[in-house]
C-alpha cells in the first residue's frame, strides 16, 4: 500500500494543519516541507514514533535529531533558554534556515539531546511548519528526509522508495529552494561557534553581531 501523498498550497488551510498536527501527535511520521529541503517530522514526546525515525533514516543513535518550533517562545519555554547571542541571532535569522544549539531544558526528552545536553533548534521560515510545531504544542523532529548519508531532497518526487515506504504520510509543497540547509552555530558561550555552514553564510552571522 503506498503512502499517501498530500498537497500543500502557498496559502495553507487550518484543515491541513490540523489534519498533519494530530498525525504527528498520534505518533506519525511525516515528510513535511521546511525553509530549503523536505524533513522527516515527528512528535518529540513520543519515543516510538523518535526510534523510527533514526530506523527510517538509518543513522545512529548516538546523533540526536534537530528541532523546529513555532517561534521563539517556544524554544525559551519548551527547548531551552537562548542566551543574549542566542537572542540576537535569533531575532535576527528567525524565522529562517539557522540552527542554534542551545543548553536543553531538564525536561526535553533525550533522544532530542546530544550526549552533552545541548539540542539543535530553529524557527524555520516555512510556514507550514512552524503551523505544525504551534499545533502540535511543542516543537517537532525536522531531520532531513534522506537516508543518513545520502543527499537531502527538495522535491517530493526525489524521495527515495525506503523514506517513502516508511513514513506514514507526505506533505508535497512542489519544488523547495533546495542548495544548502541550514546554518548551525553553537550559541553556549560568549563567543558563536560554527558547527555547519550552510543556508546562512558564516560571515553573515558574524557581522549581524557587529
Amino acid at each position: 500500500m503506498s503512502t499517501e501523498v498530500v498537497v500543500c498550497q502557498e496559502e495553507v488551510g487550518s484543515g491541513l494543519v490540523d489534519r498533519v498536527a494530530y498525525a504527528v501527535s498520534g505518533g506519525q511520521i511525516i515528510v513535511c516541507p521546511t525553509d530549503t529541503l523536505y524533513a522527516l517530522v515527528a512528535d518529540t514526546q513520543n519515543s516510538t514514533a523518535m526510534s523510527r525515525i533514526y530506523v527510517i533514516k538509518g543513522r545512529s543513535i548516538t546523533q540526536s535529531l534537530p528541532l523546529i518550533a513555532a517561534d521563539l517562545e517556544q524554544v525559551n519555554e519548551q527547548v531551552g533558554s537562548l542566551s543574549k547571542l542566542g537572542t540576537r541571532l535569533a531575532s535576527t535569522f528567525w524565522p529562517g534556515p539557522l540552527t542554534l544549539i542551545v543548553e536543553a531544558n531538564a525536561a526535553l526528552g533525550n533522544q532530542c539531546k546530544a550526549t552533552d545536553g545541548s539540542v539543535a533548534v530553529r524557527v524555520p521560515k516555512q510556514s507550514f511548519a512552524r503551523a505544525i510545531a504551534r499545533q502540535v504544542g511543542h516543537p517537532v523532529t525536522a531531520t532531513s528526509a534522506n537516508r543518513s548519508g545520502n543527499a537531502a531532497i527538495s522535491r517530493i518526487e526525489d524521495l527515495t522508495e525506503d523514506i517513502r515506504n516508511g513514513v506514514d504520510l507526505i506533505v508535497n509543497a512542489g519544488s523547495l529552494v533546495g542548495g544548502a540547509p541550514s546554518t548551525i552555530v553553537d550559541v553556549r558561550y560568549a563567543t558563536p561557534i560554527l558547527i555547519r555552514n550552510g543556508a546562512v553564510p558564516w560571515d553573515r552571522v558574524l557581522e549581524s553581531l557587529q
